[in-house]
């Protein structure tokens, strides 16, 4: 979907027809009314696009996009490798989110903006007298979407916020301009209402590739309402009911989003991504492979011929495979061990081990751990480019093809001894053109949201075991059995299949562990040595952070507003702890 260049192909066509008016007409002739706009298809569709354009489905902003490592960098899973000037560094570590709130913070979302244009087209545009029922219902449908995404990003920071689902006017009163707070409540309700109707009206195959169908939206429940449920079950009400729920509420939202995902189960209309009988080749290929990908339920369109590209391939890649700048996003020992080996043995090894002396075999350490982890870990000796990545900072003995040290960016202070590499296309031809599309919803994820959803329902189809093994069999996992699925290991088998997909974080805040896990948690890294003469490692293991830690106090589950929205609207409340 080429958004930003046929807006800017048909807005200028346009006002150059309308620039040729007499010269003293008194009439404007540089901007295109509301009545125009939404009485003709083609203006219809750009405003649309430029709607889908502004909609945050995933961070990507920064210098180079460097802060698409964001949310991940956040939940500890990783971080940013520059320490003095990426602000997924700057903004992550050592960083007290107060009562200054995130205006100006990467994390901030808080669009009112794209609502009230979203508040336009589903207003404006029923009225037209010249486009036809089914167009205008399914644009309006798109527009209510993106309009619930964006509430859905700002309940999930702040909690409950105003609600506004009309067009506020640029010189309205007091009482229209100054919106006072809606429960979180009222918030995850709106967002159910708008899926269930909605999904009836989008259709089931995309018009466009990256446009919003029935799936999407049903999608977003099955997100959404498990969110819902799990602040239920393991937050608390505050500010008497304005944020929380009551805990009886969270067996239906944890219905809701059940119900949701055994619809998109039920369609038929997905599968999991199988076009490879190797699994670690078939993982890493269902974040790259955009012909006919089967698990793909929406994405956000990026490609480089129609303007829209972004810089995660020169990025994530490691040193010494073509781009200046790489290696940028390195992974904690702490992410590495939440991936069991093969013979189902955990992947929490003695931490003893690890102390630069001890030969370890990285045919078991790496080559027999889940392969999802080798699909999204670049590791010592991982193949890439048909060639070798090197992570050793010194080599006793020499081997073919094999460097005394591995590149600096791999041995140094800021390295951690492992990259992300999932998402990462080899086959991109330059820094700057990246057109990989970015996954905002698969069918993977609605199969864990069906497990946690029927988990604490108590299993009401007979049916989360063997769904939760398809996802095992698809990864040459062992099959689970009932007695060991357990909350531990639901939680541990989405942090396996989601990881690096801006998941992890909001998951360990809507579970209320976000505290133990992450505030003035030290993670940490890896140095290795190799011996060529016995083909092992010996490992050490050091801070991660060089001494700076994440800070999640109990009051950043709901991030403050700040000092300056308040300012602008005496009708809020400040979140508590600020």
């Amino acid at each position: 979907m080429e958004n930003n260049k046929t807006i800017f192909i048909v807005i200028l066509a346009l006002l150059f027809q309308l620039g040729c008016n007499e010269p003293f007409d008194l009439k404007r002739n540089d901007i295109i009314s509301d009545e125009l706009v939404f009485d003709d298809p083609i203006l219809a569709d750009a405003f649309l696009f430029d709607l889908y354009d502004r909609a945050q489905f995933h961070i990507k902003s920064g210098n180079g996009n460097l802060n698409m490592g964001m949310i991940s960098s956040l939940g500890g899973e990783s971080r940013n490798y520059g320490v003095s000037w990426q602000t997924p560094y700057t903004q992550v570590l050592d960083v007290d989110y107060n009562e200054n709130g995130l205006l100006g913070k990467v994390i901030d979302y808080y669009d009112y903006a794209l609502i009230r244009e979203c508040n336009q087209m589903i207003t404006r545009l029923p009225l037209s007298n010249n486009l036809n029922k089914n167009f205008i219902d399914t644009r309006v449908s798109e527009a209510r979407f993106i309009r619930a995404h964006a509430y859905f990003e700002m309940v999930k920071r702040f909690g409950g916020v105003p609600l506004v689902t009309d067009v506020i006017p640029v010189q309205g009163t007091s009482d229209q301009l100054y919106r006072s707070r809606n429960s979180e409540k009222e918030i995850y309700d709106f967002i159910k209402n708008e899926m269930d109707e909605i999904s009836a009206l989008l259709p089931s195959i995309p018009e466009a590739d990256g446009r919003i169908t029935k799936w999407t939206a049903l999608a977003l429940k099955s997100r959404a309402m498990l969110y819902a449920a799990s602040v239920a079950n393991f937050g608390s009400q505050q500010l008497n009911g304005l944020l929380g729920f009551p805990i009886s509420d969270a067996s239906s939202y944890y219905q809701a989003s059940l119900d949701a995902s055994n619809q998109i189960i039920q369609s038929g209309a997905f599968s999991l991504y199988k076009k490879s009988d190797d699994p670690v080749k078939n993982f890493g290929d269902l974040f790259i492979d955009e012909n006919n990908n089967s698990e793909v339920i929406f994405v956000e369109k990026y490609d480089y011929d129609a303007g829209k590209s972004h810089q995660w391939d020169a990025l994530a890649q490691p040193s010494g495979f073509g781009f200046n700048w790489s290696s940028n996003y390195t992974v904690y020992l702490e992410t590495l061990e939440q991936f069991d080996f093969t013979d189902g043995a955990t992947g929490k090894i003695d931490r003893s081990l690890y102390d630069d002396s001890t030969p370890i075999d990285p045919n078991r350490f790496f080559e027999q751990r889940d392969p999802r982890m080798r699909a999204s870990i670049f590791y010592p000796g991982a193949s890439f480019k048909n060639g070798t990545v090197f992570f050793h900072r010194s080599m006793t003995g020499t081997k073919e093809g094999w460097p005394a040290t591995g590149p600096s960016k791999h041995t140094g202070s800021l390295a951690t001894g492992l990259l992300v590499r999932k998402r990462t296309n080899p086959n991109t031809p330059d820094a700057t053109r990246s057109s990989t599309d970015y996954i905002v919803y698969r069918y993977g994820e609605i199969l864990l949201n069906y497990v946690e959803a029927a988990f604490y329902l108590g299993d009401p189809n007979g049916d989360m075991v063997a769904t939760i093994n398809q996802l095992r069999d698809r990864a040459g996992m062992p099959s689970l059995n009932l007695a060991q699925l357990t909350e531990e290991k639901i939680r541990q088998e989405r942090r396996c299949e989601l990881a690096f997909e801006d998941h992890t974080f909001w998951d360990l805040r809507r579970w209320r562990i976000a505290v133990a896990e992450l505030n003035n948690v030290q993670r940490h890294r890896l140095h290795y040595r190799y011996d060529a003469n016995t083909d092992k490692y010996t490992i050490e293991m050091a801070e991660g952070d060089l001494g700076g830690v994440r800070i999640h106090p109990e009051r950043n589950y709901y991030y403050a507003l700040g000092l300056n929205r308040l300012a602008d609207n005496p009708a809020l409340i400040e979140n508590p702890g600020y």
